[in-house]
C-alpha cells in the first residue's frame, strides 16, 4: 500500500532532492507557494511529500539522498504518514504545475470574524479580508467607531 511521507530538505536543495528521489522510483510531490519576492530569495527549508510503500521500501537509505536532511518520524522511529486527502487537497488547489497559492493554506473566509491573540489589539475582534503572499492576514478592525485596516501574521489571529 502506498503511503505519503514527508522529507525535510536542505536549504535551496529541493530540486536536487526531488530529482534524486524520482531517480529512486518514488512518487514525489513538491508543492511550491506562489509569492512575489521583491529582492533576494530568502533561504528556507522545504518539506516534500513522498509516496512510497512502507512495507517493502528500505526508507532508511533516503536520509542519505542528496538534498534530503531527514524524514519526519513517529515516536517509534518510522516515517510519519501524511493522509492522502491532504496531498489531494493541495493538488486540487494548484494554479500551475505544483504551484499552490498562499491563500489556499489559510482556512479563513472573507468577512469571517477573527479574534486577535497577539499584538497591541489582543482580544479584539476583527473581520478577515484577505491573506498576502507573505502569510499575513489583512483585517478590518472597528476601533473607536472607525474601521481600520491592519495586517498581522497568521499566528496572531484565530477564529472568533
Amino acid at each position: 500500500m502506498i503511503a505519503w511521507c514527508v522529507a525535510h530538505t536542505q536549504p535551496l536543495e529541493e530540486i536536487l532532492a526531488q530529482q534524486h528521489l524520482l531517480d529512486q522510483s518514488f512518487e514525489v510531490y513538491m508543492p511550491r507557494l506562489k509569492k512575489t519576492i521583491p529582492h533576494a530569495r530568502k533561504v528556507e527549508e522545504k518539506l516534500v511529500p513522498l509516496g512510497m510503500d512502507l512495507s517493502f521500501t528500505r526508507w532508511r537509505s533516503f536520509n542519505n539522498t542528496p538534498g534530503v536532511s531527514y524524514f519526519l518520524m513517529t515516536n517509534n522511529l518510522h516515517p510519519k504518514k501524511v493522509q492522502k486527502r491532504i496531498v489531494d487537497d493541495l493538488k486540487a488547489q494548484e494554479v500551475g504545475v505544483g504551484i499552490v497559492p498562499m491563500a489556499s493554506l489559510v482556512n479563513f473566509v472573507k468577512d469571517e470574524k477573527l479574534c486577535i491573540v497577539e499584538d497591541a489589539f489582543k482580544d479584539q475582534v476583527a473581520i478577515f479580508e484577505s491573506v498576502d503572499d507573505k502569510s499575513r492576514v489583512q483585517l478590518l478592525l472597528n476601533f473607536m467607531g472607525r474601521e481600520m485596516k491592519m495586517t498581522l501574521p497568521t499566528y496572531a489571529v484565530e477564529a472568533a
